[in-house]
């Protein structure tokens, strides 16, 4: 191609590109996908692993509308364009989110990638990825970095949870021995207090973690035998509830309620550890609406299979 007809060709990409934008901007989802082939190939960062032909990428990018519903925030950062006859790349950071309701933006950098084909005097997005780096430890998408670079502190620490449950147990080691074979835990690091008591210990379950102490009554960390139980649980969803019940009753647990399947559409069930802390578990068998799982409710108190227990689980 002639330098001037590339320059014309990159033109048309970048009206293009601002067009799509401010119809994201308005949350105008039939110009949005005006912008796209019929046949576009998406790699969004949520939901699904991909997007096949404008049908089911128009319905994502409707979802995606709903869930911001507060003014949006599209921000492209100085795009690369590259043009190859009736082919065109972009690609650079993209700042997505919304304003919520208190006037505070909700957004984030991820990375994007755009291929656009010209058909007569356009240029359609014939394959467009959005993605964003993740946590190793945790498999949580990082979605607080900042294109200037990662050098900062960060507030949530890498592979931490906005929640980590704190358990204090009767005999720490022999707690973190005791979740290592019922769930498959990995100790990441212990600290011992003057005596060679446990004060603290960080062990991984699945892409979760969990702290653990000694218990120890005149720092005032008692554990669940010293007060004769536990007001809480601390829910797991697995792949195989049923193997992961074997486990824990091999374990030394005690069953609570015996795995079944709920109304709410989750195999469940809930065991007491040896250290008097509760653990529900379940694996997701059945999607359900709202409606449907209020209706079923109904049906299960009116008919009386449903327990203290199941009621506590299904709150």
């Amino acid at each position: 191609m002639q330098e001037t007809d590339i320059n014309t060709a990159r033109a048309g990409v970048e009206r293009t590109i601002k067009a799509w934008a401010d119809a994201v901007g308005r949350s105008d989802v039939p110009a949005i996908m005006a912008h796209y082939a019929d046949d576009v190939l998406a790699f969004d960062a949520v939901q699904a692993l991909q997007f096949k032909g404008a049908r089911a990428y128009g319905e994502h990018w409707k979802a995606c509308m709903e869930m911001c519903p507060g003014p949006m925030v599209f921000q492209l950062r100085d795009p690369v364009i590259h043009v190859a006859g009736d082919f065109a790349t972009a690609y650079g950071l993209i700042r997505c989110g919304m304003i919520d309701e208190q006037g505070k933006e909700q957004a984030s950098w991820m990375r994007m990638t755009s291929v656009y084909r010209r058909e007569g005097d356009r240029w359609l997005i014939e394959h467009e990825h959005f993605s964003a780096p993740f946590d190793m430890k945790s498999w949580k998408a990082m979605f607080d970095l900042q294109p200037e670079g990662n050098d900062a502190v960060r507030p949530i620490p890498s592979g931490m949870n906005t929640i980590t449950p704190h358990l204090v147990c009767q005999d720490a080691a022999g707690a973190i021995e005791f979740y290592k074979k019922a769930f498959g835990a990995m100790e990441e690091g212990r600290l011992h207090a003057p005596g060679g008591k446990i004060a603290h210990s960080c062990l991984r379950i699945g892409d979760a973690t969990v702290f653990l102490v000694e218990e120890t009554p005149e720092w005032g960390a008692v554990g669940p035998k010293q007060l004769k139980g536990t007001p809480v649980s601390i829910h797991l969803y697995v792949r195989d509830v049923d193997a992961q019940a074997k486990k824990l009753e091999e374990a030394g647990a005690t069953a609570v309620l015996p795995v079944q399947d709920m109304f709410w559409g989750d195999r469940y069930g809930m065991y007491e550890d040896p250290y008097g802390h509760r653990w529900s578990i379940a694996s997701h068998i059945k999607d359900l609406s709202l409606e449907e799982v209020e209706e079923a409710g109904r049906k299960a108190m009116a008919s009386g299979e449903m327990c203290a227990s199941q009621a506590q689980a299904g709150a």
